[in-house]
């Protein structure tokens, strides 16, 4: 019979936020006495949901907790400098990345979704792997051929042909390449590929220009950019992805690399 404590527990328990890794925290050095076996305290180690595995760091190698009992005062536990808490759980993981199309004032939004899985903990991290959604990322534009042509496309006129094209050449490119991470797999299940209206049209980088200085107004005004309609961006909330005023930070105009 639960308990209104043992419920306390269950919600206290930390939700998954990246993957693979879902919590992690620095040790400090224990403190060593004379006649006395070193450990470490219960409150530095952070608590293990089913699913995963404590992995600890050992200068720059890492090591799976050999022992599904955890012990305070084994070597790896008190000579470790962190500690990371690893799922092994099969989970599905969404990503959304940018291609400017023909139209200035268009993009190309990719949605994907990723079945991801870990068989290696140690190896996950070895390769620096803490958050797949990064590689999931650049994994999903990877293809140049199909950034330049995204760029040739005039999303108003020949969307139907390339969205049909586009999603088949995603899916043959993951299969033929699929991402490499030791220690983890994955597989594409699922994208979406949609336009995004931009509210202005991205402009290109000026290199002379001291990243300090404001542009200078194209509209003769003290300091302001002209936005859409010409109003300010600055004067309403910031939009929201979806909005007809939102500009992808990773959106990258005129690089084909």
């Amino acid at each position: 019979m639960s308990t209104q404590n043992d419920r306390v527990r269950a919600g206290d328990l930390p939700r998954e936020q990246g993957y693979p890794v879902v919590d992690s925290a620095e040790l400090e050095p224990v403190v060593r006495r004379p006649f006395r076996r070193a450990r470490r305290s219960l409150h530095e180690i952070p608590r293990q949901p089913p699913g995963t595995v404590l992995v600890f760091q050992l200068g720059d190698a890492y090591e799976v907790l050999p022992d599904p009992d955890l012990r305070l005062d084994a070597a790896l536990v008190v000579d470790a400098v962190a500690v990371a808490v690893v799922s092994t759980r099969h989970t599905l993981r969404e990503v959304t990345a940018y291609l400017p199309s023909a139209d200035p004032r268009t993009c190309v939004a990719l949605r994907a979704r990723f079945h991801c899985w870990v068989t290696d903990p140690q190896l996950v991290l070895d390769a620096g792997c803490w958050d797949v959604e990064p590689f999931l990322t650049d994994h999903l534009v990877a293809d140049r051929r199909l950034r330049f042509i995204t760029q040739a496309t005039d999303p108003h006129t020949g969307w139907q042909v390339f969205h049909r094209n586009s999603t088949a050449r995603i899916f043959a490119y993951h299969d033929l390449h699929p991402l490499v991470v030791p220690g983890l797999r994955t597989r594409l299940v699922d994208v979406a590929v949609e336009p995004q209206r931009l509210a202005t049209p991205p402009r290109p980088r000026d290199s002379t220009r001291p990243a300090d200085v404001p542009p200078v107004p194209d509209d003769g005004g003290a300091g302001r950019s002209p936005a859409t309609d010409g109003a300010s961006m600055a004067d309403g909330p910031a939009p929201m992805d979806g909005d007809p005023a939102f500009t992808p930070d990773n959106y990258t105009w005129g690089e084909n690399s």
